[in-house]
């Protein structure tokens, strides 16, 4: 075998791997370096930040644009006013988090724990919420315009005000909540 041939045969091994890995579905966890800087600056926007602890943390007016926080744990944190449009926050949890005034236009919360969280006033305009769980969640006058809500799970949670205009919501579990014209609905209990 000439060295020709044998530079071409592994050439060729290196891109079929090369194709095969790229179909792996990447399991990045956070960045060191990217928490460090939301936790001193404040400020952290396209950062990866997946499988985080961030609980309890003070993050007031935080921007966090287009970050990647994946199954991170942001409960009891306050991200009153902050900066979350086009995050990446599936299996993420928010429970009991402060998200007052927060905007997260076409955020992708699928499957993420917003129980009892503090959306009052929140813009989640486009946002993907399907199958995440708003159980006791305040969301008074919330923007959800076209939101992707699914079968998100509103048990107890507050409508009232809310802006749901183009959102479907057909699948969605309604169970004593207060709707945006301040009824109370129980559907798909």
């Amino acid at each position: 075998m000439n060295v020709k041939s044998l530079a071409t045969g592994l050439g060729a091994v290196c891109i079929v791997l090369l194709g095969v890995l790229s179909w792996a579905a990447p399991s990045w966890a956070y960045i060191q370096d990217d928490v460090d800087m939301l936790l001193e600056l404040k400020d952290c926007p396209v950062c990866v930040l997946n499988e985080a602890n961030l609980s309890g943390q003070d993050f007031p007016q935080v921007n966090l644009k287009v970050a990647e926080l994946t199954a991170a744990n942001l409960s009891n944190t306050n991200l009153q006013e902050a900066n979350l449009m086009l995050a990446e926050l599936k299996g993420a949890d928010l429970g009991e988090a402060n998200l007052e005034g927060a905007t997260m236009n076409g955020a992708r919360l699928q499957g993420a724990n917003l129980k009892g969280a503090n959306l009052t006033g929140a813009v989640l305009t486009q946002a993907n919420i399907e199958g995440a769980n708003f159980q006791g969640a305040n969301l008074e006058n919330a923007e959800l315009t076209a939101a992707i809500i699914g079968n998100a799970d509103w048990r107890g949670a507050n409508l009232n005000g809310a802006n749901l205009r183009g959102a479907s919501w057909a699948d969605a579990v309604i169970c004593d909540t207060v709707l945006p014209d301040g009824s109370v609905g129980d559907r798909n209990c």
